[in-house]
């Protein structure tokens, strides 16, 4: 009795001393607040970035999935630190993935890692990087903040490509990339309908309008805009399917179709119809090659037809119809596309520089709905031959087909004898058509997130399906799953 009173003792001793310099702390931090906000605000940023970066030597796929998670909140929790005019910020997103990335690139250099055999994506990377570096540095506004853009928007979702590839090596660890992003994305889906229904939105920026037309509000929780905030929902609700078909369990299956339902309401509530648009076309995508999903998913989008067919009438005079069905902003796009390729003329191999799309329009007459803000395109395929000609365009489009290729060509040797690919075959190729086809209809510019949790998505697929190995394993078994898979 008295020897495990001794051997307790200094246990609860380091945790009460513990408890209380964590008290202490906050104490500090909530008189730093109320006193010295903008000192307080970047202790908790270097705190933040530090232990993210520190648990990466513990654990680098845990602080993989933490810092995806974490991610959203960065900056409403005050996660970045804010540097001088004319500096770059040292943002939570870019620190913690950059070094995340660098670590990873060093153990591959020092043997501790396997350089994996390149796909035929990462082959099609360069093509697409070149041409975008060579445009980012001919930017609108500046060098400096053209390629601080690209790499937000791009190449830190091609680095989470990289660090997906190096640390999801089995099937467990992409089941654990999909729970993670599920995660998040349901917190922003709930958070997208709150705001929808009521206004109420904590996570939200306050540069971007908040009304579409009438009652219909332009959801920007967490991410600034309907469109981005869709793109999110659209390209994991396919890894809440996938989970779902892989349970066993009737009570872990209602969880992740609960799940599902959760993200494709909150892509509804944006109202994007682009987003909408994908988070359809994900679900029939994986129900097309899973083949036994038709069974469920055709009904469901029979009576979903029938109920938006029939009750049309009974809202057609509403603010819902009337964005739903308002023509105004497909005619902006048909215009901001003609002044496009006309500007696209002017410099048709490499372009007129990042960014350059708003003012060159602007000049030539062209106008956001008349006021005085520059025009965007609205269309990603768009800007990137405005911005970087047929170089950058054909980098990107040989990128992606690289892309669906990589996820055919390891899924073609494993596919079984009901289904057409293995499940995160299945899942990944849901997302990547979820993905490339809504950004017709906006600028992935500005969705770095689902730009982020989207090359996670196919990094994890690709290198689990391989069981972390490559293509000269295609003949090997695939890795082994449930019954249910």
């Amino acid at each position: 009795m008295n020897a495990r009173f001794s051997i307790r003792k200094p246990a609860t001793l380091l945790s009460a001393v513990i408890l209380l310099f964590g008290l202490l702390l906050l104490l500090v931090l909530a008189w730093a607040i109320q006193n010295q906000p903008d000192t307080a605000y970047q202790i908790i940023a270097f705190s933040a970035i530090l232990l993210t970066l520190t648990l990466i030597f513990f654990d680098p796929l845990l602080a993989f999935l933490v810092w995806l998670f974490f991610i959203p909140f960065a900056p409403f929790f005050h996660f970045d630190i804010h540097m001088p005019e004319g500096i770059p910020d040292l943002s939570y997103t870019r620190m913690v993935g950059s070094f995340l990335a660098v670590y990873l690139f060093a153990q591959v250099a020092s043997g501790k890692r396997k350089l994996l055999t390149p796909t035929f994506f990462d082959l099609a990377i360069p093509f697409f990087v070149i041409p975008l570096l060579w445009s980012a540095v001919r930017g609108y506004y500046g060098w400096l903040w053209g390629v601080q853009t690209v790499f937000d928007a791009f190449l830190m979702p091609l680095l989470v490509y990289f660090i997906a590839r190096q640390l999801i090596l089995k099937p467990a660890d992409f089941r654990a990339l999909a729970k993670a992003i599920i995660e998040i994305t349901v917190v922003i889906a709930i958070a997208a309908v709150v705001e929808q229904t009521t206004g109420f939105a904590p996570f939200r920026g306050t540069s971007t309008a908040t009304i579409y037309s009438g009652d219909i509000r332009k959801v920007g929780s967490f991410l600034g805009n309907p469109a981005y905030v869709a793109l999110a929902l659209a390209v994991a609700a396919p890894l809440a399917m996938m989970l779902a078909i892989e349970k066993t369990h009737l009570k872990d299956k209602l969880r992740y179709v609960l799940a599902l339902i959760i993200l494709e309401t909150g892509v509804i509530a944006t109202f994007n119809r682009s987003g909408i648009a994908g988070g359809l076309i994900g679900p029939l995508v994986f129900s097309i090659l899973n083949r036994r999903l038709l069974k469920v998913t055709l009904p469901v989008l029979l009576i979903f037809g029938l109920i938006v067919g029939l009750g049309w009438g009974m809202i057609q005079d509403t603010s819902v119809a009337g964005r739903l069905g308002s023509e105004s902003p497909i005619d902006y796009r048909l215009n901001a596309l003609e002044y496009g390729l006309q500007i696209h003329r002017t410099a048709p191999y490499l372009g007129v520089g990042w960014a350059w799309f708003g003012r060159l329009a602007a000049d030539m007459g062209f106008r956001d709905n008349g006021i005085n803000v520059l025009p965007s395109p609205h269309n990603s395929y768009l800007n990137f031959l405005v911005s970087g000609g047929y170089a950058l365009l054909g980098g990107y489009l040989a990128m992606a087909a690289g892309l669906g290729l990589t996820l055919v060509t390891i899924g073609w040797p494993r596919r079984k004898k009901r289904r057409f690919f293995p499940l995160f075959v299945q899942a990944a190729l849901a997302s990547y058509f979820a993905y490339f086809i809504p950004i017709a209809a906006f600028d992935n510019t500005f969705s770095a997130y689902a730009n982020i949790i989207f090359f996670a998505i196919m990094g994890g697929a690709i290198s689990a399906t391989l069981g972390g190995g490559s293509f000269t394993d295609a003949e090997a078994p695939a890795p082994v799953q449930t019954d249910a898979s």
